[in-house]
């Protein structure tokens, strides 16, 4: 019986040994661009599994698989980074960068900043090194900009597709006609808010909220309905853009950007005008 616990032991001994040799020991430091310390930093590997996190101070220790040299850094409001461990790193001192807004931009001029501040990290980099935030004065990692134009210019396309099909839906909507409108719901605040960016292939039930109203009038700019309140359930009444909603009530919603839930009826009609 001891025999055999010893030889258990050994064999968890040798197996941890086995495991701890198969993996890399790195740790490092996160800060920001503008030499911040950036606690709460999630360290992914290539397939996204955490494998640890920054502390108070922005340092982090982490074990990385002997054949994986990919890492990915991310936090909140910061654009992620992707890096390309060099052999013999393991000190990866890492700066990260603040995710802009870029409004009314084109995708080759967002990018165009984008790089403009990614070219910096070298000099940034040897900046936190003489201001002690770094014991190194270069990385030595590999980090490659990653361009968001492909990514925009398919939202862009489906933004242009989404706006073609509700400019459609309007032009065979009609005074009188019953419609649904789709909302975002606030319920301690007992708010709705538009959806600003579209529900792909969303149905009614995939909304927090929907009221149901009448057309009483159409307006071509910003293919703007103005709705008369039918039925709201289970709310008597809510808030929307500074105004009380309640059944009676009238309010504006610009199809423009938004989407309207239209009944079976009048689909088929908006197709065969088509």
């Amino acid at each position: 019986m001891v025999f055999r616990f010893h030889y258990l032991l050994f064999s968890f001994t040798l197996l941890c040994f086995h495991l701890s040799m198969g993996q890399k020991n790195l740790h490092g430091r996160v800060i920001t661009e503008y030499f911040e310390i950036l606690p709460g930093a999630k360290i992914f590997d290539r397939d996204t599994t955490l494998l640890g996190t920054s502390d108070w101070d922005g340092y982090f220790k982490i074990n990385l698989p002997e054949d994986s040299d990919t890492l990915i850094i991310a936090d909140l409001g910061m654009e992620w980074s992707k890096i390309s461990i060099s052999k013999g790193c393991e000190n990866l001192e890492i700066i990260l960068l603040m995710d802009g807004t870029y409004d009314f931009m084109s995708s080759n001029k967002i990018d165009r900043l984008r790089k403009k501040k990614f070219d910096r990290l070298p000099e940034l980099h040897s900046k936190a090194f003489q201001n002690e935030l770094f014991i190194t004065e270069s990385p030595c990692f590999e980090r490659e900009f990653e361009p968001d134009k492909p990514v925009l210019d398919r939202i862009s396309r489906e933004l242009m597709e989404f706006r073609r099909v509700n400019k459609n839906d309007f032009k065979g909507l009609n005074k009188g006609d019953i419609v649904k409108i789709p909302f975002g719901l606030d319920k301690s605040k007992k708010r709705i808010n538009t959806y600003y960016s579209h529900c792909k292939n969303c149905k009614e039930e995939d909304y927090d909220y929907v009221i149901i109203g009448e057309i009483i009038n159409k307006h071509r700019r910003k293919l703007t309905l103005d709705i008369k309140i039918t039925k709201m359930h289970p709310y008597e009444s809510l808030e929307y853009e500074g105004k009380i909603l309640n059944v009676g009530s009238n309010f504006k919603y610009e199809m423009k950007y938004f989407e309207v839930i239209i009944n079976w009826d009048t689909y088929l009609k908006v197709q065969l005008n088509d």
